[in-house]
């Protein structure tokens, strides 16, 4: 074939193959980006477990200097439920003034006597007077509306 018999075929197949060698060089690219990205994703994971790791190392050493501290005020034997046993019994011992609640009990009776004084007393009840029996009222007696004649008429 030559390009005087079929022009328009050639051109067209030409149009055709750098479509494909676009999409072909096109992928290529793709594929390069791709593989340095994964290549760069790689190397900034390896940074961030280097970070981590550094940041693990000053957590674990700075709770165990806190733990230290607290070990050091408290004891050895720190133990959180006994404390709270300890407090509960000195507040129950009311700081040497007596049993506090002795005298909440005392302050609850007063309170008691103090509202019994205040609660109304039921009245007693009076004997209502009987009542007089009257006569039944007489009703009136119904009124008929008189018949008109016109009425009449169409009856």
């Amino acid at each position: 074939m030559s390009d005087k018999k079929n022009p328009t075929g050639d051109t067209a197949r030409k149009i055709w193959l750098a479509g494909i060698g676009a999409y072909g060089r096109a992928f290529s690219e793709v594929q390069e980006g791709l593989s340095k990205a994964t290549k760069n994703t790689s190397k900034v994971f390896d940074d961030l477990v280097q970070k981590g790791e550094v940041l693990e190392t000053v957590v674990t050493h700075k709770s165990k200097e806190a733990f230290d501290k607290v070990s050091d005020k408290f004891g050895d034997g720190f133990d959180m439920d006994e404390r709270i046993a300890k407090m509960r019994d000195r507040l129950k011992r009311g700081g040497g003034d007596g049993d506090v609640e002795d005298r909440l009990d005392a302050i609850e009776a007063k309170l008691d006597e103090v509202l019994k004084l205040l609660k109304p007393k039921p009245a007693a009840k009076k004997r209502a007077a009987p009542r007089k029996k009257t006569a039944p009222k007489k009703k009136p007696a119904s009124r008929k509306k008189p018949v008109s004649k016109k009425t009449a008429d169409k009856k």
